[in-house]
């Protein structure tokens, strides 16, 4: 369009020239003349940027341009004729610019119209409300008169009430002084009065100071009479024990002896177990050799299954790829889509940008809107700023205030803990010395609780077989013990009468003697430990009377099953016999011990002369040999006892799996039976025997009452208690069983041969090394026979 409009101003320009003899075609060389046209261009770009009166003025020029044009001649050169076209050309430019500004300026100014419109609206409408609230605050301050012309009236009402008050105030306050100066003359009477009381009673302090003096004087001499009392009891306590361990290492001894005879007579079993165990040693190479192969097979077994699952779990994961690949790829398309879709967006989002930007610095590659958004909300943060500063400001003066009413009340606070706190430390300080006491209270009364234990042990070491053959010295040995704990408690008593008198008479030093929390938590400590230590004493002087009459009603049972054999030329009697003799003389010289105590503290010499004359004293020798015979007594009767108590658990053990009934003694005649096939702990049978053990009663239970049906056909019709139990474990068989797999059945019974193979070993160990203690346990009774027969000869 642009070349066509200048072909046709060019044709124009043709004809109205009075020169008709230029050549056409140097038209054709405004084409190729494009370096002055760039020239051109951009002077005009420079003077883009004018107002619109230069675009008027440049009009103007162009009018009167283009009149002197058509009035002057035309050129004579081509060059000018090219110069012309260019001038026309570039004046056609200016004209389109300048068009498109009062476009523009047409744009802004109808824009600006709406606004000032916009704005001349909202005045409008804001001037009638100031308008209208300017009525309604008349109206109000008109109703606010009237308000403080009956407010002032009142005022003036109260004001003379409030004279007449003042007035019988000031009467009221000096009556009030009149009673404080009398009060003030009373207070310094009584002040007076109690001044006069205060030396009376430092005088009488003073006194009983005095007496304090000479009874703490008093009380050391006789601290120093107890202190030589007690060594003489303590030389006569001393006697006494060594009485009494000889009483027990008698009795011990006893017993012993006639456990070693029961272990003579068991002898030729224990033959015929080791026999036994002899030919199960041979089959176990046997065994071994099929164990090892059935472990070879078991391992393959493993590997071949742990392959498998390793197979399997590839697979897995390589299908878990490929369906995560197969999303991937669906995921990549739609992705490229719209990043398409994102650029195109993003260039418009550029231009919009480089049209609306204010920064010329800023070009259509550089400018984002994060930089439009900030030119944006710099302005407004201003705003911004300022109104924070001032509701900052005040918020800040709020907190201040509320921080100052907050710390009173947290110093008000501070304050009384601190007070409450003076007040519990006042408290503590005179609980300590009482706590003190107390704490040495019960570590005294743990120490006669561990006595009383060692009593108990002491007790336990005599045998059943030693109670059924000498009850009496049982019984006395237990008398004297039980005199010993009750001369400790006595003592005991003693000494706390004592302080207690001493703490009645001293004055209260609870506060000179104060401690500190760390000290007081750590006599609590000691105390919690002290109260727990005296609880687990307890608990074991229970269990241990508990195993005392277990082991009593053992022998009471066991009295009429079992039989003693008795050698003919037994040495166990002679030993025994010896032993007695020696018994004998030894009660004779403490006998002998005993009167020259009582010489002595009675100070006649003579007698102890005398005595010492006619004293039979023990030789050093025969002591010594019987503490080693008591020691090796001793360890043969705890292995008995270790054989015993195996024993006991094996036939427990093997009842409860040959007959399916676990057996519990719950007290002296109860007995307590639960079935292997029970569901729940809670079903159980009660059953008491007789006191001649001749009958077995049947006690309810709320498990009992279930089976009334099979009480009435076997306990009540035939009175069999074996039939009744029988019939119970099948019914329980019956509901509680369940069909197992053969691989199960057989896996059971693979492990079953493992543990038994694994046992065998230890079960030909154990039998030998009892066979050995047999063995050894024969030689030593020899050895033993072999001296005493010496010693005769």
């Amino acid at each position: 369009m642009e070349k066509l409009n200048i072909e046709k101003i060019f044709n124009n320009y043709s004809d109205s020239s009075p020169i008709s003899a230029i050549p056409k075609r140097l038209s054709y060389d405004l084409l190729n003349n494009s370096t002055e046209r760039a020239s051109k261009k951009r002077k005009l770009s420079e003077n883009d940027s004018g107002t619109t009166l230069n675009s008027s003025k440049n009009d103007k020029s162009f009018s009167n341009d283009s009149s002197s044009f058509n009035l002057t001649s035309m050129p004579s050169s081509p060059w000018e004729h090219t110069r012309m076209k260019a001038d026309l050309i570039e004046s056609k430019s200016r004209v389109t610019l300048l068009k498109k500004e009062i476009e523009h300026l047409n744009t802004v100014s109808a824009s600006t119209e709406l606004k000032y419109r916009h704005q001349i609206s909202s005045l409008e409408k804001q001037n009638t409300y100031n308008t209208n609230k300017i009525s309604d605050l008349e109206k109000h301050l008109s109703v606010i008169r009237k308000r403080e012309n009956a407010t002032r009236e009142e005022l003036v009402k109260c004001k003379n009430s409030l004279n007449i008050q003042k007035q019988s105030y000031d009467d009221q306050v000096y009556q009030l002084q009149r009673d404080y100066n009398e009060l003030e003359e009373t207070f310094t009477e009584t002040c007076s009065d109690l001044k006069s009381e205060v030396r009376e009673l430092n005088q009488q302090i003073s006194e009983t100071d005095e007496q304090l003096s000479m009874t703490k004087e008093e009380l050391e001499n006789y601290k120093q009479i107890n202190e030589t009392l007690q060594d003489k009891a303590d030389n006569y306590d001393k006697i006494k024990k060594e009485l009494d361990e000889l009483r027990e290492k008698y009795t011990e001894s006893e017993s012993k002896i006639k456990a070693l005879e029961y272990e003579v007579g068991s002898y030729g079993d224990w033959k015929n177990l080791s026999k036994v165990s002899h030919q199960r040693i041979a089959n176990y190479k046997d065994l071994e050799k099929e164990v090892h192969r059935l472990r070879e097979e078991t391992k393959n077994l493993h590997d071949i299954i742990g392959n498998k699952m390793l197979l399997e779990e590839q697979v897995t994961d390589l299908k878990t790829r490929l369906e995560h690949y197969e999303k991937n790829n669906t995921d990549v398309v739609s992705l490229k889509v719209q990043i398409t879709e994102l650029e195109k967006q993003l260039n418009e989002w550029k231009k919009v940008a480089n049209d609306f930007s204010t920064n010329k610095a800023i070009t259509a590659a550089t400018i984002t809107p994060i930089i439009l958004r900030s030119q944006y909300e710099q302005i407004l943060q201003k705003d911004l700023i300022l109104a924070n500063e001032k509701s900052s400001v005040k918020n800040e003066k709020t907190q201040i205030e509320n921080e100052i009413t907050g710390l009173r009340v947290e110093n008000e606070q501070l304050i009384r803990q601190s007070d409450e706190l003076k007040k519990t430390l006042k408290q503590y300080q005179t609980a300590l010395p009482r706590l003190q006491k107390k704490l040495t209270l019960i570590t005294r009364e743990r120490d006669c609780w561990k006595q009383l234990l060692d009593n108990y042990e002491k007790d336990l070491t005599i045998t059943s077989s030693s109670a059924l053959n000498n009850p009496d010295s049982q019984i006395r040995a237990r008398i004297e013990m039980l005199e010993k704990t009750v001369g400790g408690y006595k003592e005991l008593c003693a000494k706390l009468e004592t302080e207690l008198q001493e703490n009645k008479n001293l004055p209260d030093l609870a506060l000179e003697n104060a401690l500190n929390n760390e000290q007081y938590e750590i006599l609590r400590k000691e105390i919690m430990q002290l109260t727990s230590e005296n609880e687990k004493l307890r608990k074991r002087k229970n269990e241990l009377e508990l195993e005392m009459d277990n082991h009593t009603l053992r022998a009471e049972i066991n009295r009429g099953l079992s039989k003693v054999v008795h050698l003919v030329q037994n040495p166990a009697d002679e030993a025994y016999a010896e032993h007695a003799n020696e018994i004998e003389k030894l009660q004779a010289e403490i006998e002998r011990l005993k009167l020259k105590v009582k010489k002595l503290e009675e100070g006649n010499e003579e007698m102890t002369m005398r005595l010492n004359d006619t004293n039979m004293t023990m030789n050093i020798k025969e002591v010594n040999t019987l503490k080693a015979q008591i020691q090796s007594l001793e360890s043969k009767n705890q292995h008995i006892k270790e054989v015993y108590k195996a024993a006991a658990l094996e036939f427990r053990e093997v009842c409860y799996m040959l007959f399916g009934y676990r057996i519990d003694r719950v007290g002296n005649t109860n007995y307590r039976i639960s079935s292997m096939y029970a569901e729940s702990a809670d079903e159980y049978l009660n059953f008491n025997v007789n006191e001649n053990g001749s009958v077995l009663n049947m006690l309810e239970t709320q498990y009992s009452i279930s089976l009334g049906d099979m009480m009435q056909t076997h306990l009540a019709s035939h009175g069999s208690f074996p039939a009744f139990l029988s019939t119970l474990t099948l019914e329980l068989f019956n509901r509680t069983t369940v069909m197992m797999k053969p691989v199960q059945q057989k896996a059971q019974e693979s492990e079953q041969e493992d543990e038994q193979v694994q046992e065998l070993p230890q079960k030909s160990e154990s039998v030998v090394e009892e066979n050995e203690t047999v063995k050894e346990v024969v030689e030593k009774i020899e050895v033993e026979q072999i001296d005493e027969q010496g010693k005769e000869n």
